[in-house]
């Protein structure tokens, strides 16, 4: 369907089926109208005929402004004679021209329907093609207030209703109107309703019989305003979406600013969806204000939303502009949730406060007294404030007060806070002091002294006790007199051994205590470091360097020595020797034999001398002796040689075990100990030194002592043989890689041995367990052979004939017949043969004579002797255990049979 198209089509038919627009009613409706006012019609219309050529001439296609103007003349003259031909009607046939009249008046005045459009939205039109007898359409044209020419036009001559042509004036709407046919009813759409667009909007339907339709539209185009500005009481605007934060009793005040609008909107003001305001305080031209007054915002109105809507139609949603109420809180409540009630002093406390109701969330601070805490951590929990304080509380926090103060961090002032009391328990504080008349730098042996303990606690201390040196001082001690008295220790007559670190220590519920310690160092005069006495071995001529070692608090300020013998006593001149408090240092230098005795050495400090001195006995210095005793033991792994020392030769010795290789003469290895004759080495680290560890060796072991002087002679130990290293040992690591294969070779075999004797094994059981199910089966049908049949005495010989004919080749029940008769037991009854029972008494009662036996193939049996080959065929007849269970047994017979084979009335 095309839209635009030339007018040519759409003025002929006007100019044919042209009904007047404007009212023809001036001379028409009343006979005595006079002429001035016909001339006036006649005026008014060529007037508007004169606008319609002008709208044509400017509007139209170029291509049919000839036709147009054409038309238009023929259009005036028709009009003319049409204005003239009605006046002359008027005047000759009065009630013809007022029906016409009435006619036209008709059409004018169609009912006019209002439609609504947004400005830039859409505006439909509705107009039915609804045809009486199902007329056909000619042609659909709108027009637009008076005008005469058509804005658009559905041409539908000679053509159907979907191949119509359709045509939109492009001065008007163009492109943006569009007439929808498929729809029922058929609808004008305009798109992108401009607000010049408002007017009077005609639709004609024009049908080929029928009576033409009209249709009239009151088209409104609604202007939106502009979306709603909210400002504050300073009248600047909020760009936010939230207004505050607030406090509690404070009033707000909001106004809504909306310009423009056609018509003019209303302006309203929501609270949480709910009317509070609809009235406008100020309207200056197209500037319209809502201004709201909110007095003593509370709590609850916290998070509130305040709405501004401007709204002058309902055919799209108000224009709104919302914030929302955002306030500042003080807590509702604060509380610490554990007592702080007998708490034990030096121990953590988890020490919980809890504050609601704060906005921002509430910071909580801690206080014991005056001091404030940091040892607290807070979380925030759902409007909840919960902060953990970790206590240690101490003795001297005992009746203080413990406070938590929850505060609204943006609002000085908003606080909450919360006291408890403390009380502490805590162990015993234990102070230890030595004895006010005595002085911890003056104490000797042989003084008395005492100790004071003072002890506070809560509660009161219940045991008292007392340590030296860590370990706990008992009541009464062999080394120390010890008196206790309440609260003091007394200790008489102390030695140098009681000297050290003293304590005490309290125990109360709480726990117990230990006091600081005090370390007394008793004074003693000084005292040879060894009791025995020392031999030193010199030689005529040689110097030798004596060493006296004392021990002394204080040091010993004074030495002396003294040389005896046999003959006399020499003090010693002090230039001689030297002394550092704690030794003195004498080099003597025996000249001859007089010169050789006993040198002794004293110590002096303050509190006295040495009651024993340190004596040296100067001999001799020579070789040292061999040693004594020796033993020696051999494992796989080592040697261990075993010795007793001899005479040192008053030197000094050590000892040496010499090991001297037999293959490789003047190779030596030494083993050295300096304090005794004990040696023991492996014999790895023996062949390892040896020059050639692929040789076997022997060593030659002894052992001797040196000192000074030189050797001893050595002893003989013993000849130690040393293996060889083969290479096999030092290929191990390439053979080890060797091994794993091997092995898994090895392995795989046994395994494969295990599982052919397993294979045996069961096969062997499974052959087993069929013989003897065999051996179960075969006993039983021999038992089935006993029952006894009650059949006629007459038919005895013959049914015993067919029996021994069947039993003929029964060759496993001979030769199982002949066993048992080898075998009988002298105490025992003799088992009758199966030949010696009649025949005839074997074979069911009820039962077919002409049975046929049943052929088994059987092993030859183990434990019997066969004559037969290995695989005999053996002919057994067997029975159904249906047919044992309906048998009948003779007993007469079985009794007959064994009274007559002297089986014993008792076996009966």
């Amino acid at each position: 369907m095309t839209i635009n198209r030339t007018g040519n089509d759409v003025l002929r038919h006007l100019a044919l089926r042209r009904r007047p627009v404007e009212s023809a009613t001036v001379a028409v409706q009343l006979q005595h109208q006079k002429q001035h006012q016909q001339r006036h019609q006649v005026t008014l219309l060529r007037r508007k005929q004169k606008h319609e050529h002008q709208v044509l001439t400017c509007c139209s296609p170029p291509s049919t402004q000839e036709v147009v103007r054409t038309t238009l003349r023929y259009r005036q003259s028709l009009s003319a004679l049409r204005v003239g031909f009605l006046f002359l009607l008027a005047l000759v046939f009065p009630r013809y021209g007022l029906a016409l009249g009435a006619k036209n008046d008709k059409e004018s005045f169609v009912k006019t329907t209002d439609v609504e459009a947004i400005e830039d939205h859409q505006a439909i039109l509705y107009c039915p093609l609804l045809a009486t007898n199902r007329d056909k359409i000619n042609m659909v044209l709108w027009f637009r207030d008076n005008v005469g020419l058509p804005l658009y036009s559905l041409d539908v001559r000679g053509k159907s209703l979907d191949d119509a042509q359709h045509w939109s004036a492009p001065q008007v709407f163009g492109s943006r109107a569009r007439y929808i046919i498929e729809s029922d009813p058929a609808y004008l759409e305009l798109n992108e309703i401009k607000r010049h667009d408002q007017g009077i909007y005609r639709c004609r339907v024009d049908f080929q019989n029928s009576q033409t339709q009209s249709f009239r539209f009151n088209l409104t185009v609604i202007i939106p305003p502009e979306p709603p500005v909210i400002l504050d009481r300073w009248g600047r605007v909020i760009n936010s979406t939230t207004i505050g934060p607030k406090e509690e009793g404070d009033d707000l005040l909001l106004t809504c600013r909306v310009v423009g609008g056609r018509p003019q909107p209303d302006v309203l003001w929501f609270i949480n969806d709910n009317l509070v305001d609809n009235q406008i305080e100020q309207n200056t031209g197209n500037v319209i204000e809502n201004r709201l007054l909110w007095n003593s915002v509370q709590r609850h109105h916290l998070h509130s939303v305040f709405t501004c809507k401007a709204t002058n139609t309902k055919l799209v949603p108000p224009l709104t502009n919302r914030i929302e109420l955002d306030m500042y809180l003080k807590p509702l409540s604060v509380k610490i949730l554990n007592s702080t009630q007998s708490l034990a002093s030096n121990k953590d406390y988890r020490i919980v406060c809890q504050s609601t109701g704060s906005r921002p969330d509430a910071n909580i601070t801690w206080t014991k007294g005056s001091k404030k805490l940091k040892r607290h951590k807070m979380h925030v929990l759902r409007n909840m404030t919960v902060s953990v304080l970790i206590l240690t509380p101490t003795v001297e926090d005992d009746g203080r007060m413990l406070g938590c103060r929850a505060e609204n961090p943006q609002v000085p002032g908003l606080f909450l806070e919360q006291y408890q009391n403390i009380s502490v328990h805590y162990p015993p504080q234990v102070s230890l002091e030595l004895g006010s008349t005595l002085s911890i730098d003056d104490i000797k042996e042989g003084d008395d002294i005492y100790f004071e303990c003072k002890i506070r606690s809560n509660p009161a201390w219940r045991r008292l006790a007392w340590s030296h040196n860590g370990v706990q001082l008992p009541q009464n001690s062999s080394t120390m007199k010890i008196v206790r008295t309440g609260q003091s220790l007394v200790i008489q007559k102390v030695s140098r051994s009681s000297s050290g670190s003293y304590q005490c220590g309290a125990l109360n519920t709480e726990g117990e205590t230990v006091s600081n310690e005090i370390k007394l160092s008793i004074k003693y005069a000084p005292f040879c470091t060894t009791d025995k006495i020392i031999s030193l071995g010199v030689s005529m001529g040689e110097t030798v360097l004596v060493s006296c070692n004392i021990v002394a608090h204080p040091n010993a300020s004074r030495f002396y020595w003294r040389f005896e013998n046999s003959e006399e006593v020499i003090e010693i001149d002090p230039d001689r020797f030297s002394n550092n408090g704690t030794s003195s240092q004498l080099e003597y230098t025996p000249e001859s034999d007089r010169d050789y005795g006993t040198l002794s050495c004293w110590g002096t400090n303050e509190i006295g001398t040495m009651a024993e001195p340190c004596i040296f006995q100067l001999i001799t210095a020579g070789l040292p002796t061999s040693v004594i005793n020796c033993d020696w033991t051999n494992s796989s792994s080592k040697v261990d040689v075993y010795c007793h020392a001899g005479y040192d030769g008053g030197l000094r010795q050590k000892f040496v075990l010499e090991m001297m290789s037999n293959r490789n003469p003047g190779f030596v290895i030494n083993l050295t100990n300096h304090e005794e004759p004990t040696f023991s080495t492996s014999f790895v680290s023996l062949r390892e030194q040896l020059p050639n560890v692929h040789q076997p060796d022997s060593l030659k072991l002894f052992v001797y002592a040196v000192n000074q002087k030189g050797r001893s002679p050595g002893v003989f130990i013993t000849d130690l043989f040393i293996p060889a290293v083969e290479e096999q040992e030092q290929t191990d690591g390439k053979k080890s890689t060797l091994l794993t294969p091997i092995l898994i070779g090895l392995l795989l075999t046994i395994v494969l041995i295990i599982v052919v004797i397993v294979v045996r094994i069961y096969l062997k059981s499974k052959r087993l367990k069929q013989t003897i199910d065999k051996e179960k089966r075969y006993t039983e049908e021999s038992k089935n052979t006993l029952l006894l049949m009650d059949q006629p005495k007459k038919d005895k010989s013959q049914k015993a004939s067919k029996w021994k004919s069947s039993m003929g080749n029964s060759i496993k029940t001979r030769n199982k017949i002949e066993t048992i008769d080898d075998e009988q037991d002298p105490d025992l009854i003799p088992y009758p043969r199966l030949t010696d029972i009649h025949q005839e008494e074997l074979i069911p009662m009820n039962s077919d004579i002409s049975f046929k036996p049943k052929t088994v193939r059987l092993p030859p049996p183990v434990s019997m002797t066969a004559t037969s080959s290995s695989t005999a065929t053996t002919t057994i007849v067997s029975f159904k255990d249906e047919d044992i269970s309906e048998a009948e047994i003779n007993l007469k017979g079985i009794e007959d049979f064994l009274m007559t084979n002297h089986v014993p009335e008792s076996c009966v």
